[in-house]
């Protein structure tokens, strides 16, 4: 990004990745927790509750499966093919 090399169509493309690399690992956070604190923080501490419910809210924006078809899309449309 520093070089200037993620602008127009790259940026595009950079931004896919990134979003779709973060809330993976944002959602991996969120079953390690469910799964380490069990459902008491969720039912009787608010103020988690309320924090997890605004984390899957956020990661709702992340459209799973459809921006993963974008970015294959997209990297076809580059000319990539990273595996």
């Amino acid at each position: 990004m520093d070089d200037g090399a993620a602008e127009d169509s790259a940026g595009a493309l950079l931004a896919l990745r990134v979003r779709g690399t973060v809330a993976a690992a944002a959602e991996t956070v969120l079953g390690i927790v469910d799964h380490a604190l069990g459902p008491a923080p969720l039912a009787f501490d608010a103020d988690h509750a309320q924090r997890v419910a605004d984390l899957r809210l956020y990661l709702r924006q992340h459209h799973a499966e459809r921006d993963a078809a974008a970015l294959g899309r997209s990297l076809l449309a580059a000319g990539e093919a990273p595996w």
